[in-house]
Parts: structure tokens; sequence; C-alpha cells
């Protein structure tokens, strides 16, 4: 017996040729109307005539609706096609015409469904459902989420051709077709053909000759169960599936400060291949490479498998983009459906609520990426140290120099706390992630901005008491700051001591006149406190003390 090396292959060759099968009338009357007429009143007829909107008075989305018509009377008779209005409309024939574009007309296949519907009798499944809630009935019917059914090889002409079930079918269809099965291969083709199909790689000469001059009759299972021990398998299959997960060794656009390449690509590439070479169960497979760091995560070469999330685009750092692509490559790769559209609205067909897509997004959104080694440590000889303390020097003047800069980066925000603040009441200027690039180096950054913004809410939330006074005035209009601000001010400073931090009322003694003002008044207050605390530093610094916090 062949082992069952192409388990994880089949999965995935099974995942990339799902396809739907057609349905007919005689598949029953529910069935039918489920599948081919619910759906295409749906799509061209509910806009204008469904539960939110009727032009003309006239709904299509029950039977009685059908049969109660608009301003014109019924637009079905049950049986009668010819004399039924709606039919007259979409062959557009008449005084109305559906729909009203003409290049919108439906095709004449989409006609004969409803003609067909309309001839057995308009049958309309009736719902325990609630009214209007159609998409729901469209998802509990739809064919690609019905239980797969077990079907008897059919009986055909010759069952001693056949070596498998899948045989029965194929030859079935061959005599169907009334055409003769092709002569077996000759050894020759035979041992390319597999190896083709199971490494990707043309047999050698040698291997031909000598497959070809084997007379053991198990000469072919021998063949097939080399080739799948063969390192070659794992990577010609690894391929298909590397596809699947937009697999990539660079970013593709990025800032020019940023590194294109991905490092760990690499990584993530032979643990596939792997993966296929070593026989691991396809749900394991789907595991490791959603959540390793859950299942295994004290196997650091497992860990390698997420590069499934970590490989895709980065979307010149939009979070909300790069999240969406992992949802996508999570769904469409396990399942074979996009579910990327729930972003914006549930699908009309697909049982995929935007509430499920956002649950999704909420696991990315509280997920960090971080580094880890996965493979072993390089041996350490003459070389490697050489390579190490010229590592070393290099790392230790990239952080010498990552500390000023960013040293000097916080000393101009701590000098714009007034402008910062001010920004969060016009946060509609500022985009919302990720966009750091500035054109000076005074500039406002938006990241910093939005940065205030998450504290700010947090600060309000927890009553914070430097920055309570910021969030009660800043919940006054325009209008009334400058009658209510005193007000405001004053009730605070009747709460209970250290509701509020004293100097943070005191430099808003006496009460701005509007948000703009109580801004730079924080600035002003925040950089007399930033110069105390270098003071301090110094002090603490000069006498062998810690900086303090």
């Amino acid at each position: 017996m062949i082992r069952q090396r192409t388990t994880l292959a089949f999965a995935l060759a099974t995942l990339l040729l799902w396809k739907s099968i057609p349905l007919t009338a005689e598949d029953g009357p529910e069935i039918f109307f489920e599948q081919k007429v619910r759906p295409l009143l749906l799509e061209h007829c509910s806009n204008c005539h469904g539960e939110k909107k009727q032009f003309g008075e006239f709904r299509l989305d029950s039977r009685e609706a059908l049969l109660k018509g608009g301003d014109n009377g019924p637009a079905i008779v049950p049986g009668k096609p010819a004399e039924s209005r709606l039919m007259e409309a979409i062959h557009q024939t008449g005084d109305i015409v559906m729909p009203p574009e003409p290049a919108e007309k439906l095709s004449d296949e989409q006609i004969a469904i409803l003609e067909k519907w309309i001839a057995d009798g308009a049958h309309w499944p009736a719902s325990a459902l609630p009214k209007g809630d159609e998409r729901e009935r469209l998802h509990k019917t739809h064919w690609a989420f019905q239980p797969l059914a077990h079907v008897e090889p059919p009986v055909v002409s010759d069952s001693a051709w056949c070596l498998t079930p899948i045989d029965h079918f194929v030859r079935a269809k061959l005599d169907a077709a009334g055409f003769t099965p092709s002569p077996k291969a000759d050894r020759r083709t035979l041992i390319r053909r597999v190896t083709y199909d199971l490494t990707g790689l043309p047999p050698t000469p040698v291997e031909v000759e000598a497959f070809v001059n084997d007379s053991d009759a198990d000469a072919y299972p021998k063949l097939v169960e080399r080739l799948l021990n063969s390192p070659h398998y794992g990577e010609h299959w690894a391929r298909h599936w590397l596809d699947v997960a937009r697999y990539s060794d660079t970013k593709g656009y990025v800032y020019a400060r940023e590194e294109r390449f991905w490092v760990h690509a690499p990584a993530y590439r032979d643990w596939v291949v792997n993966a296929f070479n070593s026989d691991l169960p396809y749900n394991r497979f789907l595991e490791l490479q959603i959540a390793a760091d859950q299942a295994a995560p004290n196997d650091l070469p497992a860990l390698a498998a997420m590069g499934f999330l970590t490989l895709g685009r980065r979307f010149l750092g939009v979070n909300h983009d790069i999240i969406d692509d992992r949802i996508d490559v999570v769904t469409r790769g396990t399942m074979g459906m996009t579910v990327a559209c729930a972003r914006c609205h549930d699908h009309k067909y697909d049982p995929i609520p935007t509430a499920d897509y956002y649950s999704l997004y909420g696991v990315f959104m509280n997920s960090k990426e971080r580094q880890l080694q996965v493979g072993p440590p390089l041996q350490k000889n003459e070389a490697y140290a050489a390579f190490d303390q010229e590592l070393q020097t290099r790392i230790k003047k990239l952080n010498e120099t990552m500390l000023l800069r960013r040293n000097e980066a916080s000393d101009r925000v701590r000098a714009r706390i007034a402008d910062y603040l001010f920004a969060q009441t016009e946060l509609q200027k500022y985009p919302e992630q990720n966009f750091n690039q500035i054109l000076a180096v005074n500039d406002i950054i938006p990241d910093f901005v939005r940065l205030w913004q998450n504290y700010l809410d947090t600060a309000k939330l927890r009553r914070n008491p430097i920055f309570l006074p910021w969030a009660e005035l800043a919940a006054l209009t325009t209008e009334e700051f400058s009658a209510r601000a005193s007000i405001v001010l004053g009730g605070l400073a009747a709460t209970p001591r250290g509701t509020v931090n004293s100097r943070v009322l005191t430099a808003l003694t006496p009460p701005p006149t509007s948000i703009r003002e109580t801004a730079d008044r924080y600035g002003k207050l925040f950089t007399e406190i930033n110069e105390e605390w270098k003071q301090l530093c110094q002090i603490s610094e000069k006498n062998g003390h810690p900086k303090p916090t």
C-alpha cells in the first residue's frame, strides 16, 4: 500500500478545485426557488421593490405581495406566465419596463427561470423567520453550506478498468459521451508523469531505465513511495500553498527608511516545505499557521508557521488594511470564502455578517508581532567571532544614535504639548494611523496626535486628576465656553482633595476663554514641570543618584 503521504496535497487540491453543481427545477420546487428564483429577485428587484423601498407601491419580497401587485394590479398569475405582468415587464414588451435600464435587461436564461417558476405555480416556501429576513433563509439553503452526501459509484461498462471509486465516475462520463479510454501509458511515459506530478522535476535517464526494466509487480507503488520520500516532493507541493498564503520575499512599496525585504520569509517557506515532507496532518498544518503562539508556544521551529499571517502586504503601515489582509488570507485561504467584503456590509448570500468580520478584527487588533529565533544558533568559530564583534559595534552605534534622536524628538514633542492638545479638537485634519512622514522638523506628527487621543480617552475614563479639567472643558461647545468655563472649574475646585491636581487648577485660574487658551495654559505648565524635571536629573546625576521619575 502507498502511504497516505499526499493527504495535505489532496486537501489543498480539493480546496482549489471546489466548485458548484448546477441545479434545475427537477431538484424540487423549494430548492429551485431558493437557488434560482430568490437570488434573482434579490439581486435585480429588491432595491426598488423590497422591504425598505417600493416604487409604485409594489413589493416582490413575498408571494402575497406579488399576488397583490401594485398600482397596476397583480404582478403574477400562478400557472400562467403569459398573463403575468411581471413577465411582460421583464420581457420589456409593454408599458412597464423592468429593470428600467435597457442595458440591465435580464438574460434569456434568467427570464426562463422566472417563467418556469410561475408556470409551476410560483412556489414560495413558508418561513417561520421574521418578515423581511430573506437573507437568513438563503444562508440556510445555500449549496456551499450543505453537508456532503454519499454518492454510490455509477455502473460502468467495464468495472475492471476502474482502480479507484473516482474512476467509476470518469468512466461513466466517457461511456455517456461514447468515448473509449486512452490506452495505458507505457513505462517511460508513466515515470515521467508521476515524477513531474509529485516533484515537479523530470526523472533522470538512470531512473527511467531502472523503472522500465523493473519486473517487480509493485514497481509502480515503490516508485511513488520513493518520490514521496524525496525532499523535492515538499518543495514542489509547498509552492501551491505558498500561493494561497500570498508568500513573498519583499513587502512591496515601503518608505525609503524601511527595510523592504522580509528577513523571516525563508523560515516560513522552509516550514511549509517540511510540513509536506513530514506528513503533518492538515488540521495541525492550519492550526500552527494561525495560532502557533497559542497551540505550540514552546516549540520555536513551529512558530515560523505564523509567517502565514505576517508575510502580507503592509499598505504603508495602515493597520486597518494590514488586519484586513490577514482576515482575508485566513478565511479565503482556509475556507475558500471572500470574507473581506464584510468589512463594509453583511454578505448578501453568504452567512457572513459584519459583526463576524469585526470579531476577527478584534483578535488581530489585540495581537502583537515579535521577532524570535526559530532556528538553531550559529556555530561559533573564528569567523563568527569576527562577525559578531563588528555586529555588536554597529548595534551599539545604532542604539546610541537612536537614543539621541529619540531624546531630540521627545524634546520637540514636549515643547509642543499645547499644539498636540489643541489638535484633539480638530482630529479630522490628521490621518488616523501610521502616517509618520513629516516635511519639517517642527511639523505636528499625526501619529503622536492619535497617541494623545488614546491617552486622553483613557484619562477621561479614569478621571485622571491632571486631565480631568481638560476633559470637562473640551466637552463645552465654542459658543458656551466663555460662559460655562468658570462654572466647570468652580465645580472641580469644590471636589475632595486629590480629585484634581492643584497645579492644574492654579494654571487655569482665572478661567480660560477658549479651548485654545486652555491648551496653551496646559502647555505652559508642562514646560515648567519639564524644566524642573531636567534640573532634578542634573542634581541627581551630579550626586551619583538614579534619574528621578
